[in-house]
């Protein structure tokens, strides 16, 4: 091989070498990408796992399964006891009466402004998120008769965790997508080794090729020594 074809191959091979490097940075970084992808996929999961819903139960043991038990409902709150309710009323932070629509005879005493009508209030979530953040409260009855707030947590009839269904869901989720996102960095580590042996075959014809050019100086300045 001449000295200028030596040089011109050279130059490909470096070329070659520098487009190969390249492609495993951009590979690498893709795997950064999706490890912390994976660590937000970790993240979701968790705050799913952590999710704890209202649930009402019945004969006051407060520990059974939750899929079991029903969510705790305005309606749950609010019915009698002989139609499997709690009895108890619903005030909000102004201390009006909470009902989806106003009696339509208001008791002795009471006026319209004793009342705030929410017609969302039999909706689980909504009636749990109002009750969380302190919006509403659940009154009962004291000794005297008196509408005291009772306390969610110090209540027997009223338990708090995950929602089993919602846990299997978030689960098989969460290993759906860790699995695919597994499949595609092991693509990456077959994609990342084939570029690093073909990194080392150009820089192996890269010795070679120097060695030749080296070879070709050295006999040029023999000649013209």
């Amino acid at each position: 091989m001449g000295m200028s074809a030596s040089q011109a191959r050279y130059l490909c091979l470096t070329a070659r070498k520098n487009n190969v490097e390249f492609q495993i940075q951009q590979l690498t970084q893709q795997k950064l990408m999706l490890a912390n992808q994976l660590d937000d996929e970790a993240t979701l999961w968790s705050d799913g796992m952590n999710v704890q819903h209202l649930y009402y139960s019945s004969d006051g043991s407060g520990g059974s399964v939750t899929s079991d038990l029903p969510r705790l409902t305005y309606s749950i709150v609010t019915k009698s006891m002989g139609d499997g309710g709690m009895g108890l009323k619903v005030r909000d932070s102004y201390g009006r009466e909470v009902v989806p629509e106003l009696p339509e005879v208001l008791p002795e005493g009471k006026t319209v402004a004793d009342y705030v009508v929410e017609p969302y209030c039999n909706q689980a979530d909504y009636f749990e998120n109002n009750l969380k953040t302190g919006n509403w409260a659940i009154q009962s009855y004291d000794d005297q008769g008196n509408l005291v707030d009772m306390s969610i947590e110090g209540s027997s009839f009223i338990y708090q965790g995950v929602d089993s269904a919602d846990y299997a869901v978030a689960n098989a989720e969460y290993n759906r997508k860790v699995e695919s996102l597994e499949r595609i960095d092991k693509r990456f580590d077959m994609q990342i080794q084939q570029l690093s042996t073909e990194q080392k075959a150009i820089e192996t014809e890269m010795d070679s090729v120097k060695k030749v050019i080296d070879k070709n100086i050295e006999e040029t300045f023999k000649t013209f020594g």
